[in-house]
């Protein structure tokens, strides 16, 4: 954990000591403040106190979100050779895919944090139900994790941070909006169903209305985990 905390700092003060992360956290707030607040129909209009509007746009702003914040994780390191000064030293290649990984999940999660102005202002304009709103961000956070493990894989495939940001976004594509049209087109109940289920759009039904249901957890956490593999396996293959 010693070596995983290592990169997680160098990385971390990658992200702050350049506007790399304010930048990022200012367009979330203020995308969301537009979409919550202005967007059609503004909450104003709404008729209810809840984030159900803000959540449900959730997934497409992870999907771009996610591998924007990861992109040059891995593909610096190649670029610049400083991956082959990282494999000399005595760190794993998972604990270094591990530290990465947390850096740019911490990002996300400050991110998320500083929309916590929107629920509160949700309180003064009324009276909202907490618990589906907590739900709903420790969904999002999970989610968040779920596409920056998709871009930590898509960096380690490319020295281009443009062209890891597009593999990301394409990877992002597929499981939020590919398979839910795929599972419509098939006609084959059983198969569909199974395509759907593995659509981020499915899975994030019910964390939009900010239920945490186990089997949707379970995809983020067990999704996060394939894509590190596959992050860790790309690396691997890019050293011999």
């Amino acid at each position: 954990m010693n070596a995983v905390a290592v990169v997680y700092r160098r990385e971390l003060k990658a992200y702050f000591n350049t506007p790399i992360a304010a930048i990022f956290i200012a367009i979330l707030v203020l995308f969301l403040s537009y979409w919550l607040f202005l967007a059609y129909p503004p909450l104003f209009l709404a008729g209810g106190a809840e984030l159900r509007k803000l959540f449900g746009v959730m997934p497409i702003v992870l999907l771009f979100f996610g591998p924007a914040i990861t992109m040059r994780l891995w593909s610096d390191e190649f670029r610049v050779g400083t991956a082959e000064v990282l494999s000399t030293l005595p760190l794993r290649t998972r604990d270094v895919v591990l530290g990465k990984y947390c850096a740019a999940l911490s990002v996300i999660a400050a991110s998320l944090a500083a929309t916590i102005g929107l629920p509160l202002a949700l309180g003064w304009l009324g009276n909202p139900d907490w618990g589906p709103i907590i739900g709903g961000y420790v969904g999002t956070l999970l989610a968040g994790g779920f596409f920056a493990a998709i871009g930590c894989f898509a960096s380690a495939l490319s020295q281009n941070q443009v062209i890891a940001m597009l593999i990301g976004w394409t990877i992002g594509v597929f499981f939020t909006l590919v398979l839910p049209g795929l599972s419509e087109l098939i006609g084959h109940e059983s198969t569909a169903s199974v395509l759907s289920s593995l659509s981020v759009l499915d899975r994030f039904a019910s964390i939009e209305r900010g239920v945490l249901a186990l089997d949707d957890l379970a995809y983020f956490a067990a999704g996060s985990a394939f894509f590190l593999a596959l992050n860790a396996f790309a690396v691997e293959s890019r050293r011999h």
